[in-house]
């Protein structure tokens, strides 16, 4: 290892029956019985595709993690409400249920598609950078914003969204 250190961080899993999560003045808190509180915490989902309600990381105002609930249906109904409020407001992610048309100008790609709430234009680089796959059948755009346009099933989409989409596929 050339005289490098390498950390290796231990998982904390926090026990559901202590943890207290709840909303002052639109800041998600957390107090943990017996233990500490946390004036602003973050969640994140560790596996947001396959295990959205599962596995959820909670950090503190610095972004360091306390550690993770297994399962949010372990939590009481309040902190689950509020955790799943907000979890549900950072993964809004719109469902592209057709492909209107893609033009390419300047390296970028200029997205016209249809969501399950409504027409979305947007941008992403015309590399393979703003198209994920994170299986042959789904595929996640990401525009220059950081937005996340999601396809659940490539397949399923009509012929001409398909043919559109498969020129941008790795």
């Amino acid at each position: 290892m050339n005289g490098e250190q390498h950390q290796v961080a231990e998982l904390v899993w926090l026990e559901p029956k202590k943890l207290r999560f709840f909303k002052h003045k639109g800041v998600l808190r957390l107090t943990i019985e017996g233990e500490q509180s946390y004036w602003k915490v973050s969640v994140y989902r560790c596996f947001p595709l396959t295990d959205p309600d599962k596995y959820i990381s909670v950090r503190d105002a610095m972004n360091r993690e306390i550690g993770l609930v297994r399962d949010l249906s372990e939590l009481d109904s309040e902190s689950r409400k509020v955790v799943k409020e907000e979890l549900e407001r950072r993964y809004l992610v719109p469902i592209i249920v057709r492909i209107l048309g893609i033009k390419e100008r300047m390296g970028m790609l200029l997205w016209e598609v249809e969501t399950e709430r409504g027409t979305r234009r947007f941008l992403t680089r015309a590399s393979q950078e703003g198209v994920e796959q994170p299986d042959p059948s789904r595929c996640i755009l990401v525009d220059l914003d950081g937005n996340r346009y999601y396809i659940p099933d490539i397949t399923a989409l009509d012929p001409i969204s398909f043919s559109l989409l498969k020129r941008w596929l790795v």
